[in-house]
């Protein structure tokens, strides 16, 4: 593991024997190793892409959307490819492959329930996504990346219940009983954080460097030392979910915001109230796992 993602190698090493985590969706397997060729084309791309419907379908869907500002609708994978480029198309990728990894519906159990999960990580994803198309800070960022970014925030907390039920429904109790962080209680009984668990995750799936980094620091960007700004703007767009009664666990203590974050995202907190309706609308007609 490269040590510029400042993810201590016993941390990835103690997640690893300590949680199985997921291998790799085979649509991103297949992308890997098709955009690996020097001679890839976007119909060599857009064969991959085909065969899976819901990859496939959020690729024209952004393509189509008003960041690109296209005169002529494109109804051709091969044609959106080349528009977005192999990066962009692979994150869209991801996206999907999260979905259909994680996303199946389960009933609630206790503290956690995988709907709300789900509620939770879009409104985050939505809400970073606004707060980046309104700071100059993200103006070479593109919305997408912002909102993957905070779809995936959370995703630890998925393989945790997945993975380690039993253990994390008692840290979950626990939690609510004491009235006290998740993540402070998440150290104390397994020595990790899901926070720690997510950027592992991103690591062992070859996810971009700042993506695996802001999941690692998004309750303590301070502590960034690589991309604070984006580990800042999902700190606060988590904070905005958990405000606005979309939490990712039930009955949990709120996310304490950190308010050094709107100098980090270039928004001060009278431009992110006036960004609220908007995210709420967005939200509202957001497509949501199921």
């Amino acid at each position: 593991m490269s040590q510029s993602t400042g993810q201590p190698t016993n941390i990835l090493g103690l997640v690893n024997s300590t949680i199985d985590l997921p291998t790799m969706p085979e649509v991103l397997v297949k992308l890997n190793d098709v955009m690996g060729r020097a001679d890839a084309s976007a119909a060599d791309v857009a064969k991959v892409v085909s065969a899976d419907p819901a990859v496939a379908t959020n690729i024209l869907r952004i393509v189509n959307s008003a960041y690109y500002g296209l005169q002529v609708r494109v109804s051709s994978v091969s044609l959106a490819i080349s528009v977005m480029g192999f990066n962009m198309t692979k994150k869209v990728a991801l996206k999907a492959a999260v979905f259909s990894s994680f996303g199946k519906r389960r009933e609630k159990i206790q503290h956690f329930d995988p709907s709300q999960f789900w509620k939770h990580a879009v409104f985050v994803g939505v809400a970073a996504r606004a707060l980046a198309t309104a700071s100059p800070t993200f103006a070479d960022m593109h919305p997408e990346d912002a909102y993957i970014a905070g779809l995936l925030h959370d995703i630890g907390k998925i393989i945790l219940m997945e993975k380690a039920a039993p253990k994390y429904l008692a840290m979950l109790r626990k939690t609510v009983a004491q009235n006290r962080a998740e993540i402070d209680v998440e150290t104390e009984d397994f020595g990790f954080t899901h926070a720690d668990v997510g950027s592992v995750l991103a690591i062992k799936w070859s996810l971009p460097e700042d993506l695996a980094i802001a999941i690692r620091y998004h309750h303590a960007p301070a502590k960034d030392p690589f991309h604070r700004s984006l580990s800042s703007l999902i700190h606060l767009a988590d904070h905005l979910a958990w405000r606005g009664r979309n939490p990712s666990t039930v009955g949990t203590p709120m996310v304490v915001l950190d308010h050094e974050v709107y100098a980090h995202i270039g928004l001060d907190p009278a431009k992110v109230e006036e960004l609220l309706p908007q995210i709420h609308e967005d939200f509202a007609a957001s497509e949501l796992p199921w």
